[in-house]
């Protein structure tokens, strides 16, 4: 969903060149970039990014814009419509957070009063499409804001899953909230039914940044189909980091094993066929926890991950010397963040977000964090049979497709969406339609039957 490839290796090179002395060099780079029409990234030459759709500059700030590209990719599901994405850019700052945080959450109200005023006048089908939008447009704003002194985080956190699920329920989902419980609280999730009958179920989460209520075209999908669904935010995730303060852990099989124990009591969720589903950073966390849970039927991982850890590190080990700076110790490596925050604002974007979601306080803290998240010693304990959705524009973890792959012992299937689909981006984004055909295809062919 996010261009953490081209951002994250220019983090580096900015972080690097700061403690060095060089942060002008930066700003060139900088120049150079607001001046092209499309972005281009680390495997595009000069030149070569025009006439990618997919690096198109909308906002002028190439992470943004990237966002920006997830966001237009959910009108297919009524979640977005293309021009109230749009003309929220044009009021954006480019790469000021809370810009981007502000004018969201500007258009979510507007959209949020469209809906109030139809609903006030009897017009039920319309309020549900415009509390759809505005639900989704609050979450939008979270996606780029990490500043956690600030309440409207919280408030825009329940207006987003409030108005979610008011409009499933005008739209007559058999859909409800669920609270999982999990250590000393909950784990937010929803449950949307495909019937009264006993069912396969698909057991979804996301990753860093979006939401299960953002990934509809896996729950639209599995409804059509006769599966129902368990979605849940997992510690570190939606408002279960924000409403209930848990954060990310490596061991990822224990948040599943709790919302697997909740599943099996449900007597419409099939326990003999869970299906588990993750997504961007949960390509990594979903295939962690199968390596460990017993009783899922299959395993879906969008893209596949076999170490975070490297996938993250090898954008930071592309520039010599910042790597050297974290193993002299937290001072050095802080510091240079802290200068290359001056040049580049979304370095201090990304480790205000980071520390926030992995529990931990300090840039430094993070690399170190980063290091447990790798299954290198457990992918072959994977059992279930496991389908791995990669796409060829791959940014976040580019190569761990493969690795994984190339790692499992159980049955397997790679499924690559490249250039020619038009589904090339990271999870897919701008083309999810095609993706959900192809996953509900295979699923069909081996879990419903």
């Amino acid at each position: 969903m996010i261009d953490r490839r081209r951002f994250l290796t220019h983090t580096a090179a900015a972080g690097s060149a700061a403690a060095l002395g060089f942060a002008a060099g930066r700003r060139g780079l900088d120049q150079e970039v607001a001046s092209a029409r499309f972005h281009g990234d680390d495997t595009l030459g000069r030149g070569q990014a025009a006439g990618v759709w997919y690096r198109y500059k909308f906002i002028g700030q190439p992470v943004m814009d990237a966002q920006l590209v997830f966001w237009l990719g959910l009108s297919s599901m009524g979640l977005t419509d293309v021009g109230e994405v749009l003309d929220t850019a044009t009021r954006i700052r480019p790469g000021d957070e809370r810009s981007w945080f502000e004018q969201w959450l500007a258009t979510a109200k507007r959209v949020q009063g469209y809906g109030e005023e139809a609903e006030a006048r009897g017009h039920t089908r319309s309020a549900a499409s415009h509390f759809l939008r505005a639900g989704a447009y609050y979450r939008a704003g979270l996606m780029r804001y990490a500043d956690r002194t600030d309440p409207r985080l919280v408030e825009a956190t329940i207006a987003g899953l409030d108005l979610h699920g008011r409009a499933l329920r005008m739209r007559g989902y058999d859909s409800r909230q669920v609270d999982i419980p999990y250590e000393r609280g909950v784990l937010h999730g929803r449950v949307h039914y495909a019937g009264a009958l006993r069912a396969p179920v698909i057991v979804l989460h996301q990753g860093l940044h979006a939401w299960p209520e953002d990934t509809m075209w896996v729950i639209d999908g599995a409804l059509e189909r006769g599966y129902h669904v368990l979605s849940f935010h997992g510690p570190g995730q939606g408002a279960s980091l924000r409403l209930h303060g848990h954060a990310f852990r490596p061991d990822w099989e224990v948040p599943v094993g709790r919302v697997l124990d909740f599943a099996e009591r449900d007597e419409r969720l099939d326990a003999d066929r869970f299906v588990l589903m993750g997504l961007s950073f949960g390509g990594y966390l979903a295939p962690r926890a199968a390596s460990r849970e017993r009783r899922l039927r299959a395993l879906v991982a969008n893209p596949g991950v076999v170490s975070w850890r490297d996938a993250m590190l090898r954008h930071f080990a592309s520039m010599p010397g910042l790597l050297e700076l974290h193993r002299r110790g937290p001072a050095a490596f802080d510091r240079a963040i802290d200068a290359a925050s001056v040049v580049m604002p979304d370095a201090r974007w990304y480790f205000d977000d980071v520390t926030w979601k992995h529990g931990v306080s300090t840039p430094h803290e993070v690399i170190d964090e980063l290091g447990k998240y790798d299954n290198s010693d457990g992918v072959a304990n994977i059992r279930c049979e496991t389908l791995i959705m990669e796409s060829s524009a791959e940014d976040a973890s580019p190569g761990q497709s493969e690795l994984l792959y190339g790692a499992l012992t159980c049955p397997k299937h790679m499924m690559v969406f490249d250039a020619s689909t038009a589904s090339q981006v990271h999870c897919q984004g701008g083309n999810q339609l095609l993706a959900q055909a192809r996953l509900f295809d295979w699923l069909d062919e081996r879990v419903a039957r």
